[in-house]
This record gives C-alpha cells, sequence and structure tokens, in this order.
C-alpha cells in the first residue's frame, strides 16, 4: 500500500450521495415537473403501429356517416342491432391486433377513394347507401390489414352494422308475412286444422288469425345473418361459402318462423289456453332450433 494514501481511498471524482436522503441534494438539471409521465405517454403512443393510427383517419374521415347511424339506432326509429355488429368487429381486430400490418398500396387508394365517394352520395342518395359505402372502405382497410383472416365475413358483419331492421320490415316485412301465412296453411292441415291463407293472415270458422309485423322474422333473419357472418370467419370461410352460409341461414330462420307461426296459431285462434309468456317462449325456441343447423352447416367441411 502507497504511504499516505488511506485505505479505501479512490481516484476520480466521487458521486456526491445525499445525506439523510434529502430530496434537495439531488441533481435537479434537465427535469422538470411531470416531464416523467409526459415522456411516458408519449413514448406509449410513438410504439403504436402506423396502420391503427390510419385506421383511425378514415374512421374519423367517416365521421357523418358514423354519427347518422348512432342517432338511427338511438332515437328508436330502429333496433340497436347494428351496435352488436359493430362490436363483434371490435373484438375480431382485437384479437388480431398483432397481424395488423400495413395495406398495400392499393388497398390504401381503394379506401380512400370510397371513403370521398360515400361523402358526395351523403348530398344525392339516403343516408343509409352512403353509409354503406363508408363500411365497405372500412372494409377494405381492415381485410387488407388482415391478409390472412377471411375478407368477406369482415365485410358482412360492417354492413350489418347498418340500421337496416326498419327499411327491412318496410321492404321485406309484408312479403315474409305473406309467404309465411301461405307456408303454414298446409302445415296445420296436415294437423287436421283447415285454415286458408288470405293474404297475410289465416281464416278458420270465421276468425282471422294475423301474422303481424314481428311474425315477419325480420329480427331472426338479422341474427341467423349476424350468426352466419361471425361463424363463416371463424371457420376461415371463402367469400363464396360465405354466400352460402348466408343463404342457408335465410332459408333456415324463414322454415323456423313459419313453424313459429304454426305453433302461435293454436293460442290465438283460441284453442289452447296459454300464459302471455308464451309468445316470446315460442319465438325463442324457434330461433334455437335454427341456430343448431346454422352452426352445424358452417363448420361442415371446415373441420
Amino acid at each position: 500500500m502507497a504511504e499516505g494514501r488511506l485505505p479505501h481511498a479512490r481516484l476520480g471524482r466521487a458521486t456526491p450521495q445525499p445525506m439523510f436522503g434529502a430530496p434537495g441534494d439531488l441533481p435537479l438539471s434537465g427535469r422538470r415537473p411531470g416531464g416523467g409521465a409526459a415522456r411516458g405517454w408519449r413514448a406509449e403512443l410513438a410504439v403504436v403501429p402506423r396502420v391503427w393510427w390510419l385506421l383511425l383517419l378514415l374512421a374519423g374521415a367517416c365521421w357523418p356517416h358514423g354519427l347518422w347511424m348512432l342517432r338511427r339506432l338511438t332515437d328508436g326509429s330502429d333496433e340497436p342491432w347494428g351496435a352488436l355488429a359493430l362490436l363483434t368487429v371490435a373484438v375480431l381486430l382485437a384479437r388480431a391486433r398483432r397481424e395488423m400490418s400495413m395495406p398495400a398500396r392499393a388497398a390504401l387508394v381503394a379506401s380512400g377513394a370510397l371513403a370521398v365517394l360515400a361523402a358526395v352520395l351523403a348530398h344525392l342518395v339516403p343516408p343509409i347507401f352512403a353509409a354503406g359505402v363508408a363500411m365497405l372502405a372500412l372494409a377494405a382497410f381492415i381485410t387488407a390489414a388482415l391478409p390472412r383472416r377471411p375478407p368477406a365475413p369482415i365485410a358482412t358483419l360492417l354492413l350489418l352494422a347498418l340500421p337496416v331492421i326498419a327499411s327491412l320490415q318496410f321492404y321485406l316485412g309484408y312479403p315474409l308475412r305473406l309467404a309465411t301465412a301461405h307456408a303454414a296453411a298446409p302445415l296445420l292441415g296436415l294437423g287436421g286444422i283447415d285454415a286458408a291463407a288470405a293474404g297475410a293472415a289465416l281464416l278458420w270458422h270465421g276468425q282471422t288469425i294475423l301474422v303481424d309485423p314481428p311474425c315477419a322474422g325480420i329480427g331472426m333473419l338479422w341474427v341467423g345473418s349476424w350468426s352466419a357472418a361471425l361463424l363463416s370467419y371463424l371457420n376461415g370461410a371463402s367469400a363464396r361459402r360465405t354466400l352460402l352460409n348466408g343463404i342457408f341461414a335465410a332459408v333456415v330462420v324463414f322454415a323456423a318462423n313459419v313453424l313459429r307461426n304454426v305453433l302461435l296459431f293454436f293460442p290465438e285462434a283460441g284453442l289452447l289456453q296459454a300464459p302471455a309468456w308464451l309468445h316470446a317462449a315460442i319465438g325463442l325456441a324457434a330461433f334455437a332450433a335454427a341456430l343448431l343447423p346454422i352452426v352445424a352447416f358452417t363448420h361442415w367441411r371446415t373441420t
């Protein structure tokens, strides 16, 4: 040991240590109050992939259509089923967030062009058609950002997010009621009930049993279409198979609705004394009976 050097002495500049941990002794150069928190959220935003920023930008460009959809879903003029379809797409995107990649330039141009077209159409056509083009713009972007996922089911779910129940009821309600009454009459005949179809009603022993608008099955048709689209996505269905699944779902739902009206004929005609809740219970049972073959068909040859 060299002479005159203290036992634990160290060469070089020593870092001053705060006495008793006093905060006033800490070096404060280069720090600002709240600076660490600010840098924290800025750093978190910096790591968000660019594809998500572009998706938010595209959704923001379609805000007039989204506002119109929100009003239709909340003002009582339509059923709020579209919110379920939007939530479904959001959940599917959250599950596949690690697969999201930047779309190709052609997809970016296509989605942008559709968004511009939707903005122009908003002044020329009914809002539902312009909103439909806006949903297709989002579908073009999302499906291009998820190239390993089936595109057709995503586009179908986004279109189902539109407030279409009231429109379907206006345009398809009576034809479906007419077809339901004429399909139910021969089924009742098999059970010994001599009922005749007259328009959207059944005539029996001087009574007129109407197939009313709720019994047209529009709500069941929407839920069946949503189920078919979701199951098509989960099974990786192609566009052709997605269309086939949708057609099958529509046929099965119509058959289930005819069966519902056949069963409802008995309490409505006074042949069966039943509590008031039986009407809703029969509807739920009919839809459950339709859902099972829809699930089986969408999984057929995909497992």
